[in-house]
């Protein structure tokens, strides 16, 4: 071949390949607007499963994701709930569980707008650790923020809260049907995971299809948190977490739930924000609101515990360079120190020991 033919080759060859690479970008970036208009209109995109086992990158170790939840406080088990009559719920995305011994209370953990239970693993594995029973569970928490989708109107909240909660009260804003309710999704975890783990005491917290609030801690972030509030403020739980949240306020307004009294004493509510949080001007009134203990005075510390038991704590942890101050206070985006660990972890930990829970490594006897 001569000189110029294969030049003239190798550029044919360079455009194609050029072609092809910018054919490639163009229909991902296509699917990827595609999902996000789906997102923004409400509906759901089936997540795929992830090929077992999964590496966990904090720990180097294997999670064999069809185990049932033992005593390792870092294993999770990671299972889908199927719908009625073999329908799909929507969304289904991994529901995480794990516990560490077999007579701790549950902690029920619901993420926040569009999260998923996997993007708290950090903080669900110090619950487990602290001998809690974990459920992270996935729910309707798609479309828009709680806040924007409400504003200043009152009973929006309240209706909204609602329906995702028992998939009563359907409204324009969201209409989730009893089947994928937070309800009917915590008695199929519970079931499902008594049929996986027949030792491990998760069948306490369903009994006759009564779901057990007096042994649930109710946990969430962010959406998921002011959930847990209008739980813990209509049925007698626990106790309530609250992470960057409840955000139920807006102006002089706030959801109309909160002009009720509450099931759950305001004494087993705690908060945990950033001071810099950009909901903040929705949070901070919520907790006013809700009549938290120094909710207008919060205890604010970088990660130090308190010596008192203060009910709104504020953290002032730097906020890693193109993070958001709502988001690093609880998921797995959190700050950590040079070890690896999560920076506000003692926080955590404080929080989650002011409920009764059991010794997960109790000492030793003696023969003294």
């Amino acid at each position: 071949m001569r000189p110029w033919s294969r030049l003239v080759a190798v550029g044919v060859l360079s455009v194609l390949a050029m072609t092809a690479v910018f054919v490639a970008v163009d229909v991902r970036t296509t699917a990827d607007a595609a999902g996000r208009e789906l997102l923004a209109n409400g509906a759901s995109v089936a997540r795929t499963p992830v090929p077992e086992p999964t590496h966990d990158r904090r720990h180097g170790a294997h999670r064999d994701r069809g185990a049932p939840p033992g005593s390792d406080p870092d294993r999770f088990q990671r299972f889908r709930l199927g719908g009625a009559e073999g329908a799909t719920l929507r969304p289904n995305r991994d529901d995480l569980a794990a516990r560490s011994v077999a007579n701790g209370p549950l902690l029920l953990f619901l993420p926040a707008t569009r999260a998923q239970p996997s993007d708290y693993t950090e903080f669900l594995s110090a619950a487990t650790a602290s001998g809690y029973h974990v459920i992270g569970l996935d729910y309707w928490n798609l479309g828009r923020t709680l806040s924007r989708t409400c504003g200043g109107h009152p009973h929006c909240y309240t209706a909204v809260q609602r329906n995702r909660f028992d998939g009563t009260a359907a409204s324009r804003h969201s209409r989730v049907d009893p089947a994928g309710s937070i309800v009917n999704r915590l008695r199929s975890a519970v079931r499902h995971l008594d049929a996986a783990d027949p030792a491990g005491g998760w069948g306490r917290f369903v009994q006759g299809g009564r779901v057990q609030w007096q042994d649930i801690v109710v946990a969430g972030h962010s959406q998921g948190g002011s959930e847990a509030a209008y739980i813990g403020h209509i049925r007698s739980v626990q106790g309530v977490l609250m992470f960057g949240a409840p955000a139920v306020s807006r102006g002089q307004s706030h959801a109309s739930w909160l002009d009720r009294p509450g099931r759950t004493p305001t004494s087993r509510f705690y908060a945990l924000a950033h001071v810099h949080d950009e909901l903040g001007r929705f949070i901070r009134p919520s907790w006013r609101s809700l009549a938290l203990e120094g909710a207008r005075r919060p205890f604010v510390t970088r990660s130090g515990t308190p010596i008192t038991d203060p009910h709104v704590i504020e953290t002032t942890v730097p906020v890693p360079f193109g993070r958001r101050a709502h988001s690093i206070v609880v998921s797995d985006g959190t700050p950590r120190d040079a070890a690896g660990n999560p920076v506000l972890l003692p926080v955590w930990e404080w929080m989650l020991g002011r409920f009764a829970v059991p010794l997960v490594h109790p000492e030793p006897a003696t023969d003294e």
